[in-house]
């Protein structure tokens, strides 16, 4: 049985810690230690940890905030496992995720393991399922070029892949992730698992939805980076990505800036009609009430 280091990174997660801690407490797959990197939380998050009685658990502490990936890049730098998982402290996982994936650790094909999921939505306490195909397996970019499908809470990587394509981009705050993973898809075998065993929890506070505009920022650098890089791979799926660039730009500028010309010539760019409408409502639309229906 090998074993998995999770990597739980923590500032200020005290309304969902317990929730997320118990989540891996309670697996049938029981080699498994919890990497707790608290990045200097001002709440009751360290003592909730604490007041957890399992061994299994090691608590790391920042001298300072650090950014997300920093944070993350810390953690896997204190872990020990052949595999590290990842668990953000807003979602949980079923009892089943890490046995599930047990047969499909020994096997030597795949470096990078990842799995569907429910999405809940907190606002309605409704679930709905992340994605209604069959997830692609193998050397999988195009196939996320077209529709990224990985959450990093359901993400399980051979430790070996960090030695060889490094780790994550610290000067990312929301793309990361992201950006690890498409460097990961060109070299790597990914295998999916198609039962939603994990639950990713949608609420007012996520950090991606309340900085569209850093989103925005983010995912330009990253796409012109590509642009001046040799990946092949990338020039293939340019417009996919170029796509998803113009719906971040028009979300960003719908929240954040004045409504214009430039804004509605953009949203008539769009190739999707039916985003498009999405988008000429919102532009008509006060911003009050477009934040508060994205609540």
């Amino acid at each position: 049985m090998k074993k998995i280091s999770v990597i739980v990174n923590c500032f200020n997660g005290e309304k969902y810690l317990e929730k997320c801690l118990k989540s891996i407490i309670n697996q049938k797959y029981s080699n498994f230690e919890i990497i707790f990197f608290d990045n200097l939380s001002t709440d009751n998050s360290k003592d909730i940890v604490k007041n957890i009685k399992d061994d299994r658990i090691r608590l790391f502490s920042s001298q300072k905030k650090l950014p997300l990936y920093e944070a993350r890049n810390e953690a896997i730098n204190k872990s020990s496992g052949d595999l590290i998982a990842f668990l953000d402290v807003d979602d949980w996982w079923d009892p089943d995720y890490l046995n599930s994936r047990e047969k499909d650790f020994d096997n030597t094909q795949y470096q990078i393991f990842y799995n569907n999921a429910f999405m809940f939505y907190e606002k309605n306490g409704k679930y709905k399922k992340y994605k209604n195909y069959i997830l692609p397996n193998g050397k999988i970019y195009n196939d996320l070029a077209k529709d990224y499908s990985i959450i990093i809470s359901g993400l399980i990587i051979r430790r070996d892949v960090f030695d060889i394509i490094g780790k994550f981009n610290s000067k990312f705050n929301i793309i990361g992730d992201f950006d690890l993973i498409m460097r990961a898809s060109r070299s790597f075998n990914f295998h999916a698992f198609d039962t939603p065993l994990i639950y990713y929890r949608i609420h007012q506070n996520n950090f991606s939805k309340e900085n569209t505009n850093i989103f925005f920022e983010e995912y330009l650098y990253w796409y012109q980076s590509q642009l001046n890089s040799e990946n092949a791979d990338f020039r293939k799926n340019k417009t996919f990505f170029k796509n998803r660039l113009l719906f971040l730009e028009i979300n960003h500028l719908l929240l954040n800036k004045k409504k214009n010309f430039f804004l509605i010539k953009k949203i008539f760019e769009y190739p999707n009609t039916i985003q498009m409408l999405k988008f000429i409502i919102g532009f008509m639309l006060p911003k009050k009430i477009i934040k508060l229906l994205k609540k």
